[in-house]
């Protein structure tokens, strides 16, 4: 599990939930002569179950990241959505400390948001 990619789906969630209601919206508008109402009422279904999943996941981030004071949040943060070169020093060290600290709190329950993490990480990498 890539923690970077972690952090930066977390503090850009509503990216990718706004992408997925945009999603189910389409589907779900998407009814006409050519398609049926249940192969409609399937993909969004498949959607909202995605979705369903995806904020499981944030919300289990967001129960380890509550943990953290306003300052580590906002280092980590910096270290997600930014590239190391752009880190002082000081930061880049507390940046790396805190993301395995992160990552050793969110290593047991890799399993248990598999299917989360995997939505999360398609839908908050796309164009």
């Amino acid at each position: 599990m890539n923690v970077k990619k972690v952090l930066k789906f977390y503090f850009g969630a509503d990216r990718a939930e706004g992408l997925l209601d945009r999603l189910i919206l389409k589907k779900a508008y998407s009814a006409d002569c050519t398609r049926g109402a249940q192969q409609c009422a399937e993909e969004v279904a498949k959607l909202v179950q995605a979705k369903c999943e995806m904020c499981r996941f944030y919300g289990f981030i967001d129960r380890v990241l509550a943990r953290l004071n306003e300052r580590e949040r906002g280092v980590l943060e910096k270290y997600a959505t930014r590239s190391a070169a752009s880190l002082a020093p000081d930061e880049c060290r507390e940046a790396h400390r805190l993301s395995v600290a992160f990552a050793r709190r969110i290593k047991g329950c890799s399993e248990k948001f598999a299917a989360g993490l995997r939505i999360a990480l398609c839908y908050s990498f796309q164009a």
